[in-house]
């Protein structure tokens, strides 16, 4: 009797663990199409300067080092540093600066990004911005939001979202809705889509 219930447990769990990954490899598939979704359309690699001049290139590298600090490589020669600019795109994503930002964490980790910087992961009416900071254990994601291309950009909050989608009832009960089971950024990211395209995100 034991040897069956151990066998089915164990099919349990491997199910379960199954559907984990499964789901992870989904989240992060989407999460990568958000961000390349998320671009300018006018230029694949450009830089903003601190003096709101844009830059052009045709390749846009980040550079990590254990010895130095991460920088940009423009068009494979040209060193860019971060305290030179506010926002930047390369083939990959479009981050911005924390300078720019109204409130959050002051960060100096770099992963995907320059180290201070945020990528855009949502466009639109509303975007949002995730940026990673150091917690005095490890890197943890910090979300932010803002209003068009105009807005400030904030830290998120359960009230600045309701207060961002109040006008489009079905973003707003969707928000609302005590049922969803996602994470934090899966919710944020699908509220988003909805009010900005009238549609969830869909995982493909």
């Amino acid at each position: 009797m034991k040897k069956p219930l151990f066998t089915t447990g164990l099919l349990l769990i491997s199910t379960i663990v199954l559907n984990s990954c499964a789901t992870s490899s989904i989240s992060h598939v989407q999460h990568k199409a958000d961000i390349a979704n998320s671009k300018e359309t006018t230029a694949e690699c450009f830089v903003q300067m601190n003096d709101g001049t844009i830059k052009h290139y045709n390749s846009l590298k980040l550079v990590t080092s254990p010895v130095s600090s991460p920088y940009l490589l423009a068009d494979g020669k040209l060193k860019i540093r971060a305290g030179k600019i506010t926002a930047y795109q390369n083939k990959d994503l479009y981050a911005i600066s924390q300078k720019t930002f109204s409130g959050g964490h002051i960060t100096h980790v770099a992963t995907e990004t320059l180290p201070g910087f945020a990528v855009r992961t949502v466009k639109g009416k509303i975007n949002v911005y995730c940026k990673k900071y150091y917690n005095g254990q490890t890197a943890v994601d910090e979300y932010f939001l803002q209003s068009g291309d105009a807005g400030k950009i904030v830290p998120y909050s359960p009230v600045l979202m309701n207060e961002l989608v109040k006008d489009n009832s079905q973003a707003y009960s969707f928000f609302n809705n005590k049922k969803f089971k996602g994470s934090l950024p899966e919710k944020l990211h699908a509220t988003a889509h909805l009010y900005n395209n009238g549609q969830l995100m869909t995982k493909n």
